[in-house]
């Protein structure tokens, strides 16, 4: 029973949910995206992913990579969802009683 308890109260602190969204990058200025997890597809279809530091007009960079704007087909932004998280973790409390009420009885 202990052991339930922990593994249920260890997923309800691993449960926070994030989603990439696409985005537009022509009509977003570079600056936009400092601090930011960024999941970039190129024009040859190569897959980059890492936290923008720094930008310039033609670059975005950060953890040691670098793509210029010129190569970029398509850029997603990883962002938090609170709506996601709260039905997640409701979610998994009421497993966790189910299955509770199940042992129990």
């Amino acid at each position: 029973m202990k052991n339930l308890t922990m593994i249920l109260l260890i997923s309800l602190m691993l449960s926070g949910c994030t989603s990439l969204n696409e985005v537009k990058f022509d009509s977003t200025p570079p600056s936009n995206y400092i601090g930011k997890d960024i999941k970039i597809t190129t024009t040859s279809d190569e897959i980059i992913e890492f936290k923008v530091e720094s930008t310039t007009d033609s670059t975005l960079s950060g953890e040691g990579k670098s793509v210029k704007m010129d190569n970029i087909k398509k850029i997603e932004i990883k962002e938090f969802s609170v709506i996601k998280s709260i039905s997640l973790s409701s979610g998994l409390y009421i497993l966790g009683a189910a299955i509770i009420a199940v042992i129990v009885l």
